[in-house]
């Protein structure tokens, strides 16, 4: 029941339904998953072991909100990751897993020519995830997903710009061909420059945006 409440919060996440700072009510949590106070208790340390909430004594339940140069790090750190998944699926890649990517590649290039923001975010999620499994190294994929998780509360209008999914279609296309082509460099240097060229985005989103305030200040240290 615990994972089952974690993963169904870990989409609210994704998909932006709770937002950063937005507080959490477990009794409004047992009722929508019937479940008691024990596993949703559970499910809600798990996500702050990742980062994900920030359990408060006295003062409750909230989505962890981070700081712009926190969350600019985090970007920095997912462009590094990525782009050795990169490599790897470029070395490794099969012939089967070859064409699903180019087939997801055509996908997020539809979207993009649409100007379909929403579908174009679900196609670069699958496309990002066939690189990953191809790289053949779990425990990188599992770094990278627990990063991109603790961004996506952030990211959601990340696409809305019709020039910027042209320009993420741009650069997916030439991460797709680098790995085709078994240029596992070439890859790697190519989504560097898609996370980078994204995170340069996200970041001026993020810095632009107002602070919001639902999360109650970190306490100062007393001076010792």
């Amino acid at each position: 029941m615990q994972d089952r409440i974690r993963l169904a919060l870990e989409q609210d996440l994704r998909s932006g339904a709770l937002q950063p700072g937005a507080p959490i009510d477990e009794h409004g949590l047992c009722e929508r998953f019937g479940a008691s106070r024990t596993p949703v208790r559970e499910a809600l340390l798990m996500l702050s072991a990742k980062g994900l909430v920030s359990i408060l004594p006295r003062a409750g339940i909230y989505v962890q909100q981070l700081e712009p140069r926190e969350l600019i790090a985090m970007m920095e750190g997912l462009a590094e990751l990525e782009g050795v998944l990169a490599r790897l699926a470029a070395q490794r890649i099969g012939d089967d897993a070859k064409r699903q990517l180019a087939e997801a590649l055509a996908r997020t290039e539809h979207f993009a020519q649409q100007a379909d923001s929403v579908e174009y975010e679900k196609a670069n999620a699958v496309l990002h995830e066939l690189i990953y499994l191809s790289s053949g190294n779990g425990f990188i994929v599992q770094q990278t997903r627990d990063a991109r998780l603790r961004v996506a509360p952030y990211r959601g209008k990340m696409f809305e710009k019709p020039e910027r999914l042209l320009r993420s279609q741009a650069e997916h296309a030439a991460v797709v061909q680098a790995i085709l082509a078994g240029d596992s460099l070439g890859a790697a240097e190519a989504m560097r420059n898609h996370i980078s060229a994204g995170g340069r985005a996200f970041a001026d989103m993020v810095l632009a945006a107002p602070v919001t305030t639902a999360l109650p200040p970190r306490r100062r240290k007393r001076a010792a």
